[in-house]
């Protein structure tokens, strides 16, 4: 996992959905294997709604790091300005 993906107060939950995205992987090979294909298919939808998770939190990130520049970049213009984190 690259934690530069993810605002640091939320490494901790990132790095808990990929230990499960790879527990669900190794479970996910254990069900093609033994052909149950309806338990692998469970398991392939709840390892998407993990990623999508992941995807969600990088988005964050990225959008903290725009607004971030953006009060910077305010701030060299001489317009001062900060970046007030709010956390839902």
């Amino acid at each position: 996992m690259n934690r530069l993906n993810f605002r640091p107060e939320d490494w901790h939950r990132a790095e808990t959905l990929h230990e499960k995205i790879d527990l669900l992987q190794n479970e996910l090979l254990m069900q093609l294997e033994q052909g149950k294909y309806g338990a692998a298919e469970i398991s392939t939808e709840r390892m998407n709604l993990l990623i999508k998770q992941l995807c969600k939190m990088r988005h964050t990130k990225r959008e903290h790091d725009r607004l971030a520049k953006v009060a910077e970049t305010m701030n060299l213009r001489g317009i001062k300005s900060k970046v007030v984190a709010r956390y839902v």
